[in-house]
């Protein structure tokens, strides 16, 4: 059972990490920069490592980052996937599934060399080295949604293939880890048998479940609906189900809870309820969407930033701009026969995010890798996240007066 001074830590931090979120959020967008940054800014200057952990009130730390806060946390990002969903039919996913297969494998493959044979490289020892790639391949899709949200994209057709391929991205990533961490623990390298079998096996439970979450949601939300009339708030009650019922069965089959998310938002992107749910979920995302961002923030130690780990750090973050731009943005622009499009997919897939944060967890907890290295991971993922949505925000905003400039200059010539 929890204890009441967790409970209490946990709704103190949980408020006021909100409250923070909103104003920087505000802030940051009076400066036409993504409000997603003020959630994230919010976590670093407040968090437990910061201001957070200085201020006490009643015996508490201001900001901890207890179990109570991670449970929210992890909401936030089933709730994001979940509403990135909704704007994606099944069918439409059908219509890019190949393209964003390919960008989301190439942009798994590139990242993990690159940070591997750099580690090696650098001299850390092989099961280091796995770690740091491993860290380096999956995408953080919720932040990219964010600001496709924000910039009132995401039905964009590049949009949609950046999310479908980040989602490819995390699964590959989690396939990635399960044999990373087999690695260590077994102190051997796997065959090319079993590393291709794991992958496949991690990949056929994806779209079993995706399928069977697609054919069953739509069924049971429409055998739910005739109560409408009768019980107010059934098809709120109903997409709550099946969104966390859904993460909840990819837990069990050894995925990613999101990945669950996106798949019964898909399911019921092309019902009936779509625009009650979507206003629904919208209100639900005000508190707990700037709980992930912030929780994301607050993971960051300034004070483990030595000159040497600064120098891993930059080194890192290089190979992780770089190595998302090249494997997703060369494919994407292969298959869309245009390097505008494949500049922005790549952008949009840098930003690196919770299975990131967790691969790291997992290296410094088995002891593979030391502080230095997990500080410069963390750090990885935090500049990850500031850099990708403005560079993405002002990718679009450039297209947006392209085009503007066109229609001006047909006006003046017509």
């Amino acid at each position: 059972m929890v204890s009441a001074d967790v409970i209490i830590s946990g709704v103190l931090s949980v408020s006021l990490l909100v409250f923070f979120a909103k104003i920087l959020a505000g802030a940051f967008s009076k400066i036409k920069m993504p409000a997603v940054l003020g959630d994230l800014f919010a976590g670093i200057i407040f968090g437990p490592y910061a201001l957070g952990g200085y201020l006490v009130i009643f015996g508490h730390k201001l900001i901890e980052l207890s179990e109570v806060v991670l449970v929210f946390s992890e909401i936030g990002a089933i709730l994001i996937l979940f509403t990135a969903g909704l704007e994606m039919t099944f069918a439409e996913f059908k219509a890019v599934g190949l393209k964003s297969f390919v960008v989301g494998g190439v942009g798994v493959i590139v990242p993990f060399s690159l940070g591997y044979y750099l580690t090696l490289f650098l001299g850390y020892p092989f099961p280091a080295a796995l770690i740091v790639g491993a860290a380096l391949t999956a995408t953080s899709i919720a932040i990219t949604v964010k600001v496709l949200e924000e910039l009132g994209k995401t039905t964009d057709p590049d949009a949609k293939v950046m999310i479908n391929a980040a989602v490819v991205d995390d699964v590959l990533g989690l396939a990635t880890l399960a044999i990373v961490v087999s690695i260590i623990q077994a102190g051997q390298v796997p065959s090319f048998f079993q590393v291709t079998e794991k992958l496949i096996t991690i990949l056929a439970l994806w779209v079993a479940l995706l399928v069977g979450v697609v054919f069953t949601v739509p069924r049971f939300l429409g055998f739910l609906t005739k109560w409408q009339g009768r019980v107010e708030g059934t098809e709120e009650a109903a997409a709550t189900v099946a969104c966390f019922g859904s993460s909840s069965l990819a837990i069990i089959l050894g995925l990613s809870p999101i990945v669950g998310a996106y798949a019964a938002g898909m399911a019921i992107a092309g019902s009936r309820s779509l625009t009650t749910i979507k206003g629904y979920i919208a209100k639900i995302n005000l508190i707990f969407s700037p709980i992930f961002f912030a929780v994301i923030g607050a993971s960051l130690n300034l004070a483990s930033f030595s000159l040497p780990v600064l120098l891993l750090l930059f080194t890192l973050l290089i190979i992780a701009l770089l190595s998302k731009i090249i494997g997703c943005g060369l494919p994407a622009a292969f298959f869309s026969r245009s390097w505008r499009s494949g500049w922005k997919i790549g952008v949009g897939m840098t930003s690196r995010g919770e299975v990131g944060l967790i691969i790291s967890g997992i290296g410094l907890a088995e002891g593979v890798i030391n502080q230095d290295v997990y500080a410069a991971l963390i750090g990885v993922v935090i500049l990850t996240t500031i850099i990708s949505p403005i560079l993405l925000r002002s990718i679009y905003q450039r297209n947006n007066h392209e085009k503007l400039d066109v229609i001006n200059s047909s006006i003046e010539n017509a």
